[in-house]
């Protein structure tokens, strides 16, 4: 698609925008900071299967196994194990750090094992996760070998989709180098939680709760440091700390910044983002620490009769939703491209992005700050569910996990748990089976549902449902969420386009006090096919 209506200069200025960004985030992390970050994408081995083999190909990261299987003329997809190795040596300027791995996304089961020994894994494919491996590491060479696995599993999230499940290490991996009081890694997030409890055009407050890890064996004091930069990296406001942490304990500083003046707001038109920097300092005034997060100044709000809210102001939400992948190299895209889509939604006149079925690479949520799309993230609970107590306890750890990682951006508005979840209803012969079933979807939705209003009060939840209105509400999932989303292909899969309005207008007279949100509606269509009569299901 062409977008020539766009304005040139504006479209470049957008590209060198989100360009200056990542040169920021990649300076915030060079080695003159005490926390040292390094690009591991490079110098990697794989193996398909098994590792006996032999059969080992140099890769760079991002990878997938699934780039040709997706595309060719043969039925299915390898779901399996994946091997990478690498050699790791650690320099001088490492050896009295604390060294962890830090992963933006393999999927789905991952292992990770140092010089034969394990180190830890991960469920999930979608959100990053640390890995610890000082205690692993010895002098000279190292060997570092990571299995993952995307073989169907009825534990874990999504079971069906309409997408592909890739296979791999498929994002960046970072080694990371923090000295031994550091914010915590743990739940892959900065260890750093940034709100804004009240914003208006003339004050807003500002609110930091940081946790802090001790990985020495002496109790520490120290100083928490926090400033906020403008955009033209000019210091306007800062709070310091006193604090002590145990042996091997974490502890939690909460600071409140009781008010910034005349802020600058945060919208899509003006997409303005001042800096949030947080130290720790020991007791000599060496810093220890330091992270930097977005900070946007915005409030929402949605009204079931009037619509969404921004600053004030009446909002009309207009986007798209976007999937992770690219012909050709499936879903191990680098950063450029996922920006790019970004761009081009912007571009279109769209102010809005659901991230959907999954947490996506955090380029993504970065883009969505510079550029100025408002948005939601969602797990990959979609089609169905299994009643299980490990498909349970691995939504709530994905549902945690997307928003810790997450928490800082004032882009999302939004937190999301279930897609179409009764389109593939189970039982169907066993009615009595079937209402146990779906109670308990019932009771995994309010879980999440509780959950996350616990995390983040500060943001709305959402559920996406497709089109059958009285399944969801014999099913009590329509009371559960702040807000209702339909996908609806009216005249597409079913019916006529004027059962759209009516849809619509049905829900809102049953539910008057539950805003609601068309989070997918169209039809499936092929470039390669133009009809000025169109049929259902001819990709016209």
């Amino acid at each position: 698609m062409r977008f020539y209506w766009a304005n040139h200069f504006y479209r470049l200025n957008l590209f060198a925008f989100v360009f200056f960004f990542h040169l920021v985030a990649l300076a915030q992390a060079q080695p003159t900071s005490p926390r040292i970050v390094r690009n591991y994408n490079h110098g990697w081995q794989f193996a398909k299967g098994d590792t006996k083999t032999g059969n080992w190909q140099a890769v760079t990261l991002p990878h997938t196994w699934n780039v040709a299987d997706v595309i060719d003329d043969e039925p299915g997809y390898y779901r399996g194990a994946g091997w990478y190795k690498k050699t790791i040596v650690v320099d001088e300027e490492l050896r009295s750090k604390q060294l962890s791995l830090y992963f933006e996304g393999a999927n789905q089961v991952t292992e990770v094992f140092v010089n034969g020994k394990k180190a830890s894994h991960h469920i999930g494919g979608y959100t990053g996760f640390t890995v610890p491996i000082t205690s692993l590491l010895k002098k000279g060479q190292n060997e570092l070998l990571v299995k993952v696995d995307n073989s169907h599993n009825t534990n874990i999230p999504p079971l069906t989709a309409d997408f592909t499940f890739y296979g791999g290490i498929y994002r960046d991996v970072f080694l990371v180098a923090t000295n031994a009081l550091h914010f915590d890694q743990g739940d892959g997030s900065n260890g750093v939680f940034i709100t804004t409890p009240s914003v208006n055009k003339e004050v807003a407050k500002v609110a930091m709760k940081a946790v802090v890890f001790n990985s020495q064996n002496l109790r520490q004091s120290f100083v928490i440091i926090t400033s906020i930069f403008d955009k033209a990296k000019k210091k306007i406001a800062e709070l310091r700390s006193n604090a002590t942490v145990e042996v091997g304990e974490k502890t939690v500083i909460e600071q409140s910044f009781p008010s910034v003046k005349n802020p600058r707001l945060w919208s899509p038109e003006e997409p303005y983002l001042y800096t949030l920097q947080t130290k720790i300092i020991d007791k000599k005034g060496a810093v220890l620490d330091v992270v930097t997060n977005p900070l946007g100044f915005r409030w929402f709000s949605f009204d079931a009769a009037k619509g969404f809210f921004l600053n004030g102001s009446p909002y009309k939400l207009i986007g798209a939703s976007r999937h992770q992948d690219y012909k050709g190299l499936g879903n191990a895209v680098p950063d450029s491209l996922a920006v790019q889509d970004l761009v081009l939604l912007k571009n279109m006149g769209g102010n809005f992005l659901r991230v959907a079925h999954y947490p996506q690479d955090p380029a993504v949520m970065r883009a969505c700050d510079s550029l100025g799309l408002l948005a939601s993230v969602e797990i990959p609970i979609v089609n169905e569910i299994t009643e299980t107590d490990s498909f349970y306890r691995n939504c709530v750890n994905m549902q945690v996990e997307m928003i810790r990682q997450n928490f800082n951006h004032p882009s999302i508005i939004m937190w999301c748990y279930m897609n179409e979840v009764l389109l593939r209803p189970q039982f169907s012969n066993d009615k009595e089976q079937q209402k146990r079933y779906f109670d308990n979807i019932r009771k995994l939705a309010q879980q999440l549902e509780d959950l996350t209003r616990k995390e983040d009060p500060s943001r709305y939840t959402m559920m996406a449902n497709h089109g059958n209105l009285e399944q969801y509400k014999k099913a009590g999932l329509l009371e559960i969420p702040m807000l209702v989303g339909w996908n609806l292909y009216s005249g597409w899969y079913g019916g006529t386009l004027q059962d759209f309005p009516r849809f619509l207008d049905r829900f809102h007279a049953a539910y008057p006090q539950t805003p609601l949100l068309v989070t997918e509606y169209g039809a499936d269509a092929d470039p390669r096919i133009r009809s000025m009569q169109p049929e259902r299901f001819d990709k016209s």
